[in-house]
């Protein structure tokens, strides 16, 4: 069942001197025209253009790079808007926070908020891959490894995939934030977007007033490698407070003996048929142990399914029905765009290389999980690499007011990544939400613990005590729902 790896590989998520220094910037402000982003959000949009090659010749190949800002809505705004940051990597932020920016109306109040396709997303250079979107879920391994590797030449023969990894793109967007004439911006990064705010952070520290890194991606974390011992902490957490909770613990008092018996089930592989949450159609496909439990790992990436999980897991040990798990984990990855060229373009010059799968076995051990970071050098072997600056994988220090968020139980970016990060921030607060998974921007009342930040700009006396009232949603101990 290899299409499944493939759609939870992405489940996730540099130096000074004169990389840090843009192109020439544009002296004139790009043409903004009215557009209207998904979910009926006004803004206006543009687009600067920028070297491919940023260090090639100077009538080298261009990209546009395409940006909506969404106006403040207050007739004085504050001169530094808020730059929000995607995840992936190979989210476009136009797309993916677009449905969201409704959260954002307060921080909107008094500043821009301005979402820019980094290159190789969304508008600015796409590095699609449709034929392996399209490949059948039930696809051979060999089908995916001719698709990857066919999107990559197609892409290779337009492109230069060297030059597509996180430093160059937040150099495009210092040049975007130069061309709108902002002197200083904030950062808001989720997930990959945090790497990505980290470099911006690092390069050019007198651009940022203050930043958000939500599932923080800290210079310590290598894409796949650490994910088996941080998808095994999750695990862990999600028993423990099934055994805490009295309504789950009568209800599954079983819950890990259901989980090995389903591991049982599948050690061999098994046929599962499902009906598939989004067309309804029919769903075969065969089952193996490391797929089942890379569903699971994507799973416990959301607080609202993990509510769900104790429920699903014993019925399909009950009834031997896995098709309510796997149409779940389809349901997460469906809600998900993400560009595969854009994936590998970053992942295979910034993680693959600093893959020991010695290493990789050995953060394995001891876990239920497979080795993703096999995959992962598997498919790099034959893609080009970028020049990747030795910083990148360096602290970032400096004394930008920075606010950390963390999923306790988040299995792909655990707290420990944020404290590693926080630890060369001197200026910094790092807040963890018990029981919630990756990404906790939206989780209660952080939306106006994260505005209070940006209007401050400070963390110093930031009310956090409604952060006390989160609670991640109860267990369903049946499909009617939690216990009344």
């Amino acid at each position: 069942m290899v299409r499944f790896q493939v759609l939870f590989l992405f489940s996730l998520l540099l130096l000074g001197g004169c990389l840090g220094q843009s192109n020439a910037a544009p002296t004139d402000r790009p043409e903004l025209r009215n557009c209207q982003l998904s979910g009926g959000v006004k803004a206006q949009c543009g687009a600067i253009t920028v070297l491919e090659n940023r260090e090639g010749p100077e009538n080298g190949r261009t990209l546009s790079i395409h940006f909506a800002i969404i106006p403040a809505t207050n007739s004085q705004p504050q001169p530094d808007p808020v730059f929000l940051l995607a995840g992936g990597p190979g989210q476009a932020a136009i797309s993916a926070y677009a449905p969201i920016l409704s959260q954002f109306r307060r921080i909107n109040r008094s500043r821009d908020i301005v979402l820019v396709d980094q290159r190789g997303t969304g508008r600015s250079n796409s590095l699609a891959c449709p034929n392996v979107n399209d490949l059948p879920l039930d696809s051979s391994r060999a089908d995916l490894e001719a698709a990857l590797a066919e999107c990559r030449q197609r892409l290779a023969a337009a492109n230069d995939l060297r030059q597509y990894h996180t430093t160059i793109a937040m150099r495009d967007l210092d040049d975007v934030r130069a061309a709108l004439g902002y002197e200083q911006i904030n950062l808001l990064g989720t997930s990959y977007g945090t790497r990505a705010a980290l470099e911006y952070m690092r390069l050019f520290p007198e651009r940022v007033r203050s930043a958000v890194l939500n599932a923080v991606v800290g210079p310590d974390l290598v894409l796949q490698l650490q994910a088996p011992r941080d998808g095994q902490r999750a695990l862990y957490l999600f028993f423990a407070r099934c055994a805490a909770d009295a309504a789950c613990r009568t209800t599954f008092p079983n819950l890990e003996a259901d989980l090995a018996s389903l591991l049982a089930q599948v050690e061999t592989g098994i046929d599962v048929r499902f009906a598939h949450p989004f067309s309804g159609e029919l769903v075969e496909l065969r089952l193996e142990r490391d797929d089942f439990m890379q569903v699971l790992f994507s799973l416990l990436y959301s607080t609202e399914i993990v509510s769900l999980l104790p429920l699903l897991i014993h019925n399909a040990a009950t009834n031997g029905d896995f098709g309510p798990l796997l149409a779940q984990s389809l349901t997460i990855s469906g809600s998900t765009v993400l560009t595969y060229g854009m994936f590998y373009a970053v992942t295979c010059s910034e993680d693959a290389p600093l893959i020991d799968l010695t290493q990789a076995e050995a953060l394995r051990a001891g876990t239920l999980f497979g080795l993703p970071a096999a995959d992962l050098v598997a498919v790099c072997a034959t893609w080009p690499k970028g020049n990747v600056p030795a910083g990148l994988r360096e602290p970032v220090t400096a004394v930008i007011p920075t606010l950390l968020l963390s999923g306790e139980a988040d299995p792909i970016t655990p707290p420990l990544y944020a404290e590693a990060v926080a630890a060369h921030l001197p200026n910094s607060l790092h807040l963890i939400v018990p029981n919630y998974g990756h990404d906790v921007l939206l989780a209660g009342c952080m939306p106006e613990v994260v505005a209070d930040f940006l209007r401050s700009g400070s963390v110093a006396n930031l009310n956090t005590s409604c952060l006390a009232e989160i609670q991640a949603p109860p267990f369903f101990v049946s499909l009617a729902g939690p216990t009344p």
